[in-house]
């Protein structure tokens, strides 16, 4: 993974961050929580929520480079006590063979999709524990429906609208790239920026805060 291009998203995703911790903020306190992170990506949101709590985080992502590339920020920051960072995926039960207070998934389960990783989630909270998700909004009625079926209770939700992804991400990344030189390294960034522009409403997000009554 090129380091230009993931410090850049790194730092403009940090602008987010303070949706994370709203949807942090509307569960209950938990002294010392142990939260599970899948698909954490390069660790934005975890050491986000490691700062605000006083808790112990586990996180896993797919992607090796973005894995070593949290690994070592864990290293550099000295949270090595507080965050362990693994490589594989949320199906593995062998590896994610605990459970946890809270769960987190950023952007997970519209890459493994909704109701099968929403299954996953919910296995790996305890009961009474706490699961926030951040996914489009797409099908966000359906959504809730399957919350109900996996006796899951939807304690709050609000919505990032194309105004707040696109002044607070999408404007920002795109100034930062043409301010570079050799642009062909962000083809797909690119890509994604335009496609925000050409359909603003595509790229809605919510966040759910749910709680396992398993």
């Amino acid at each position: 993974m090129n380091d230009d291009i993931t410090a850049i998203r790194d730092e403009l995703r940090k602008n987010l961050n303070v949706y994370t911790l709203r949807a942090f903020s509307l569960i209950r306190d938990i002294d010392n929580p142990a939260i599970l992170d899948v698909g954490c990506g390069t660790g934005v949101p975890s050491l986000a929520l490691v700062e605000r709590c006083n808790g112990t985080i586990f996180a896993v992502d797919s992607d090796i480079d973005s894995v070593n590339r949290f690994r070592e920020k864990v290293r550099i920051l000295g949270l090595e006590e507080r965050i362990r960072v693994a490589h594989g995926s949320v199906f593995d039960h062998s590896l994610i063979n605990r459970k946890f207070d809270i769960v987190l998934a950023e952007g997970l389960l519209n890459v493994v999709g909704f109701e099968a990783g929403l299954a996953e989630l919910r296995h790996y909270a305890r009961s009474g524990g706490f699961i926030i998700i951040h996914d489009e909004l797409k099908d966000d009625p359906g959504k809730r429906l399957i919350f109900n079926e996996q006796n899951l209770v939807l304690l709050g939700s609000f919505t990032l609208d194309e105004n707040i992804w696109w002044n607070e991400y999408f404007a920002c990344l795109e100034k930062r790239i043409h301010a570079l030189e050799d642009k062909s390294q962000f083809k797909k960034d690119l890509e994604e920026i335009e496609a925000c522009r050409r359909d603003p409403e595509s790229c809605r997000s919510v966040y759910y805060i749910l709680r396992s009554d398993n």
